[in-house]
């Protein structure tokens, strides 16, 4: 398997899950675009992981590599139907990128809050599997 990530800041990055793929043998690239990388043919990745960043999704002018990046997370889940995952502004990406409203809080949800998995999810492959397993839970009782 081979992970493509877009980083919008060196501090955003994919954090612990780094050791988890390199002890799962998963592959990964990470894309700074920020930094001015070019995004690869989207074709060589299994998975795309979208990272957080301090700007917001119409900052445009000032971080115009949005553009195409949003072209590519579009293409990605409604061409290609593969994996996604966004934290935080790549979140906001994906449903900017699919014509979903993006609009200021009133106020900000910065850092790590606590995440309940609903039923559906603890059966889910993904979540169910893998990440229950990192006592992402809370409490409940994953099977």
């Amino acid at each position: 398997m081979k992970v493509l990530v877009f980083q919008h800041i060196d501090c955003e990055h994919p954090g612990i899950f780094r050791q988890f793929f390199d002890e799962a043998r998963i592959e990964w690239h990470a894309v700074k675009l920020d930094s001015g990388e070019q995004i690869p043919p989207l074709e060589h990745f299994d998975a795309l992981w979208v990272m957080g960043g301090p700007m917001d999704v119409w900052d445009t002018d000032s971080c115009p590599w949005l553009v195409p990046e949003k072209e590519a997370i579009r293409r990605w889940v409604q061409t290609l139907k593969k994996p996604f995952l966004g934290l935080c502004l790549g979140h906001q990406l994906l449903a900017d990128s699919l014509n979903g409203t993006c609009e200021r809080a009133d106020r900000p949800e910065i850092g790590i809050l606590d995440v309940q998995l609903t039923e559906a999810a603890r059966d889910d492959p993904l979540w169910g599997e893998w990440i229950c397993p990192l006592n992402a839970c809370n409490g409940i009782q994953c099977q």
